[in-house]
């Protein structure tokens, strides 16, 4: 059996990763792909992590590469979609598995005023809200295979800008 390749969809909280990586799954079903979106907000509820630590957030990166691994080992695409903020956590995803990383780079104040979940007006009333690009730094990737910009674009050319990559490579 052929492994399914996976991918990493990053960025802030609120720049759209599960937006993008529903539909982004969804394209690939289409194409006639098996595909699994891999939420990273939906596993840390599985887990019932509220914790924002470092340490917490390496842990979720393991069960992260862990299941894409297994899903990727049976035929399946798999698209995560996970913050991502530092370098460490990507250089140890990276230990792991092998991924094409689809990066959202959005401004910190277009996240926290579109804000879908509530989850900076919740975060921001705490004394450290443990929010990447707020109190704590985030990295950029340094190298992501592909950009996209969900507040200056829409997702379907988001989506068409991925397809066109993807086509580039001879993934598609």
């Amino acid at each position: 059996m052929e492994k399914g390749q996976i991918f990493l969809v990053s960025g802030l909280s609120g720049a759209g990763k599960t937006t993008l990586g529903r539909a982004f799954a969804e394209m690939l079903k289409k194409s006639g792909k098996k595909s699994y979106f891999l939420d990273g907000d939906d596993v840390r509820k599985f887990f019932e992590d509220k914790e924002l630590s470092e340490e917490k957030r390496l842990e979720q990166g393991k069960r992260l590469a862990h299941s894409a691994k297994i899903l990727s080992e049976n035929g399946i695409e798999v698209v995560i979609g996970v913050t991502m903020g530092q370098h460490y956590l990507r250089d140890y995803m990276k230990s792991k598995i092998n991924f094409i990383e689809v990066f959202l780079d959005a401004d910190i104040q277009d996240c926290i005023k579109y804000d879908p979940r509530g989850f900076y007006k919740e975060r921001m009333k705490l004394a450290q809200p443990l929010l990447r690009g707020v109190d704590l730094p985030f990295e950029k990737p340094l190298n992501p295979e592909l950009v996209v910009y969900p507040y200056k674009e829409t997702l379907e050319q988001s989506l068409l800008r991925i397809k066109d990559y993807l086509k580039q490579i001879g993934y598609l």
